[in-house]
């Protein structure tokens, strides 16, 4: 059965190490993007620190299988990608297990964008936790991404704080 990828030429599939170069450039490019929104650019020394590290955690992260990453591409060249990260948490009252997906850097090239690329990588993901037995997907959005998320299911979740140690 063809899929709407299919019929414009796009596939959808897991990302390999092969691929952590662009992964990499997605995640920098998608912090610039946000922050630049907020008026807070990040600096070209900045920018690479955070690709090098991204790489640094795609390369011992997906192997092992602890990270999961999907792409959408035509021809050779990557539209979109996002990915997963599985961490342990608590066992809740709704989910005896400890396992919870950390849905992250899910970033689509400007060029691509309103093609809808972006809830494909994250039903991707889902399909992937729930084949897997994980039921907690959590994620930090952006305004722009916000939508995409909300079409899919996700809402909010106002007893999550954060507190950044320096």
């Amino acid at each position: 059965m063809k899929t709407a990828l299919d019929e414009k030429g796009f596939t959808l599939r897991e990302a390999t190490e092969h691929d952590i170069p662009k992964l990499s450039s997605h995640h920098r490019k998608m912090f610039e993007e946000i922050w630049g929104k907020k008026g807070q650019f990040i600096d070209d020394s900045t920018g690479s620190e955070i690709e090098q590290e991204y790489s640094r955690k795609l390369r011992a992260e997906l192997p092992e299988g602890s990270c999961r990453s999907w792409l959408i591409e035509k021809d050779g060249q990557v539209a979109a990608s996002g990915a997963i990260t599985i961490v342990s948490f608590v066992p809740t009252p709704t989910d005896f297990s400890s396992r919870v997906a950390y849905l992250h850097s899910v970033y689509t090239e400007p060029g691509m964008r309103g093609k809808r690329f972006a809830g494909v990588i994250v039903k991707a993901a889902l399909a992937y936790c729930r084949t897997n037995g994980i039921k907690r997907v959590i994620l930090n959005a952006s305004e722009a991404g916000r939508p995409v998320y909300e079409r899919i299911g996700f809402c909010s979740y106002p007893e999550m704080m954060r507190f950044f140690v320096e």
